[in-house]
């Protein structure tokens, strides 16, 4: 169930932001808003996102496929009134993430897998398109791109917003396969979109389905 708590989590609360940015747009295909205000520019980057999530937690699911429990995480919103976020520096691997107590037993090998297909450059502007939410260093909001982030720059600084408030973190990565239909039937309605506002075609091929020949047909009809 795609609670309020958990989409927050995935994407980020309303009121962080003042202006239009990639990850509300985000936020608003997963809840069938009005996105007719944002530009053509903020909504690609917005399908590229929801494509780097599909294929992040279809990998995670792969490589999770054979753990049988799953803690449930608490849903209780502690954090629900608290706002206020101020910019801050953090290096990317010190971003902490709730752990499950297996998680030392799977290698992620289909996740290390996707992760190296995405170029440093392109990681860079994700964290910008939905920069990390923390309560000290513990993720609380845009949770994959923080985790994409920790994995891929782990010794960049790179801006997140800190919550004036000390919040304990609710959610795993594995929490988020919830999303997984939604997300899939977005991009399905989309992949060829994806493919074409890709910055390359090597990253299309990487977020995509679509074989290498079809991505360079695809591009080339632009």
């Amino acid at each position: 169930m795609m609670t309020p708590l958990l989409i927050d989590a995935l994407t980020i609360s309303e009121g962080r932001f003042k202006k239009p940015c990639p990850v509300l747009v985000l936020k608003m295909m997963l809840l069938n808003g009005e996105k007719s205000r944002f530009s053509e520019e903020i909504k690609n980057q917005a399908l590229l996102l929801l494509a780097i999530y599909r294929k992040l937690l279809l990998a995670v699911d792969r490589d999770l496929f054979n753990v049988k429990t799953l803690k449930n995480s608490v849903k209780r919103r502690h954090w629900a009134k608290v706002d206020k976020a101020q910019n801050k520096m953090v290096v990317a691997k010190e971003l902490r993430l709730k752990h499950l107590d297996l998680e030392e037993m799977p290698l992620f090998f289909h996740t290390q897998h996707f992760l190296k297909k995405l170029p440093i450059s392109f990681v860079q502007k994700l964290v910008d398109w939905a920069p990390p939410v923390v309560s000290g260093t513990f993720l609380i909001e845009n949770i994959l791109a923080g985790y994409i982030a920790q994995k891929l720059l782990p010794l960049e600084k790179i801006k997140v917003k800190e919550l004036g408030k000390s919040v304990q973190p609710y959610f795993h990565i594995a929490d988020f396969f919830v999303f997984l239909p939604r997300l899939e039937g977005l991009y399905q309605k989309h992949q060829q979109q994806i493919s074409c506002v890709a910055p390359t075609a090597e990253i299309a091929l990487a977020l995509t389905d679509f074989k290498k020949a079809w991505i360079y047909r695809i591009r080339s009809s632009l």
